[in-house]
C-alpha cells in the first residue's frame, strides 16, 4: 500500500477489482476480513435460505460458483467515494462481452483495509449496442 499514491482504502478496491477481473478467487479472497460479510440480493437465488454471508469460507464458495457460472465477467469501474474506512464504488459488471449490470458495492472496510462489510445493489441490466452484430 505505502508509495502508490492512492489512499489505502482505494488501493484495497483496486486490488479487488483486479482479482474478479484476472478471475483469481484467492486473490478475490486477500481483499476480505476472516469475519467479512456479504450483502447481495443474489444470494438468495444461490442459498435460498440466506440473505447474507458470514466469514470467508462461505463467501468463497459463493464468489466461486459466481466464476463458474460467468466465464466472461469483468468489472469496469465508473467511480469511487471514499470516506475514512468505507467507500461506493460504481461500476458495470459484464456478465458476457455484451451484456451489462450497473452495480454499486458500499464496502465497509476494517483498520487493516481488509472489506468487513460488503454491500451490492444492482442497477439495469442491458445489451451493449455492438456494430459487428
Amino acid at each position: 500500500m505505502e508509495g502508490t499514491g492512492k489512499p489505502p482504502v482505494q488501493v484495497t478496491v483496486d486490488n479487488w477489482i483486479e482479482s474478479w477481473n484476472s478471475k483469481d478467487l484467492e486473490k478475490i479472497m486477500e481483499n476480505y476480513s476472516d469475519s467479512s460479510e456479504l450483502f447481495d440480493p443474489k444470494i438468495k437465488e444461490v442459498f435460498p435460505e440466506k440473505l447474507t454471508l458470514t466469514g470467508k469460507d462461505s463467501i468463497r464458495s459463493y464468489f466461486s460458483l459466481i466464476l463458474g457460472l460467468f466465464p466472461k465477467l469483468k468489472i469496469e469501474p465508473r467511480g469511487l467515494w471514499i470516506k475514512g474506512h468505507s467507500c461506493l464504488l460504481e461500476y458495470y459488471l459484464y456478465t458476457s462481452e455484451d451484456e451489462k449490470i450497473d452495480v454499486i458495492s458500499k464496502f465497509y472496510l476494517n483498520k487493516d483495509y481488509k472489506i468487513q462489510g460488503h454491500f451490492v445493489y444492482y442497477g439495469l441490466s442491458y445489451k451493449e449496442l455492438r456494430e459487428d452484430v
